[in-house]
């Protein structure tokens, strides 16, 4: 017969046992996957693996980078849907995916809301207005006046409908009251074309699309989208301080699990993500290649998605935009 210490040693392991069980149940799986949502070789291919390059280490887990690409995000988006609330598959991609695609498109494949769990802010990426040499446009101001003049002076190419630099330029349309005409390009390449070959006058699409190009005096950024100048050019003043002290957006691509997955594991890979975006080397390498790194808690992510959907979403419908 077991004596009354004997019973309680016996306990205490056995519920030490079921503790630890319960722990390693939510333990992180052996192998993780980054979601892009781009084809391999963007901007946001090369952030992913610079990410999944840490997070190897720090988890020491295998961490791949997996591609699907379609709909900058919706099938991505319906594939996180699909997967298991385990913290295996963590997707990455711009925050518009959580904030505004509601408002976009009728039948999205999936609810933000329900389907997906904000895990950290990653990087930054600012639009930027750019406009031909051939414009001769120096800056915002000379660009509206000759919108005004011409209404054809007044197109702009974009790189998505759906993007939050497009949104930038219907509200400037209607906050300066020029007739600014969108022209959708299939992504920011052909449309870095057309500006260097001066079929187009101006283009809206994120920084790093044009910045190389800018800086070898090819075209010309005459505005930047954040609510400051950008660290990756902070010469280039933003929409802010151009005379429209509302008009400016995040262009943020970031982290999230499948929504249900436990939230020790939420914790532990925002504090991961977090801690490889803020490590000095990575951010300069994100710097080289046009990303400002960011970082921070699941609440802080959540509230940046919450605050740009309650910015666009009236945007959205008073242009009575919609994507699909």
């Amino acid at each position: 017969m077991l004596n009354r210490r004997q019973l309680c040693t016996g306990l205490a392991a056995s519920v030490g046992m079921a503790l630890t069980g319960a722990a390693r149940g939510q333990g992180l799986p052996a192998t993780l996957r980054i979601i892009v949502v781009v084809p391999p070789g963007a901007t946001m291919d090369n952030v992913a693996r610079i990410v999944a390059d840490r997070l190897k280490d720090s988890l020491k887990r295998t961490v791949l980078v997996e591609y699907r690409p379609g709909g900058t995000g919706l099938v991505a988006g319906q594939y996180m849907k699909m997967s298991e609330p385990d913290g295996a598959n963590i997707l990455f991609a711009p925050v518009s995916v959580a904030a505004f695609y509601p408002a976009l498109y009728s039948k999205l494949p999936y609810d933000p809301d329900t389907d997906l769990a904000p895990l950290a802010d990653g990087v930054h990426i600012p639009h930027a207005l750019t406009v031909s040499l051939g414009s001769g446009v120096q800056n915002l101001q000379q660009f509206l006046a000759a919108a005004k003049a011409d209404r054809l002076k007044g197109s702009i190419g974009t790189s998505s409908m759906g993007s939050v630099g497009a949104l930038l330029m219907l509200r400037l349309r209607e906050l300066s009251g020029t007739d600014l005409q969108l022209v959708a390009y299939k992504g920011g390449q052909p449309l870095l074309t057309d500006l260097l070959g001066n079929q187009v006058g101006a283009g809206v699409s994120v920084m790093s699309d044009y910045l190389a190009q800018h800086r070898a005096g090819r075209i010309r950024i005459i505005a930047t989208g954040g609510p400051e100048r950008s660290p990756l050019a902070p010469e280039i003043p933003n929409l802010v301080e151009s005379g429209y002290p509302d008009l400016y957006g995040i262009s943020s691509i970031g982290f999230f699990a499948r929504a249900g997955t436990p939230q020790p594991l939420v914790d532990q890979l925002s504090r991961e993500i977090t801690a490889a975006l803020r490590t000095p080397d990575v951010r300069k390498r994100l710097l080289d290649i046009g990303c400002d790194a960011q970082g921070g808690t699941p609440e802080a992510f959540r509230k940046i998605i919450l605050s740009e959907r309650a910015r666009w979403e009236p945007v959205i419908r008073a242009a009575n935009i919609r994507v699909g």
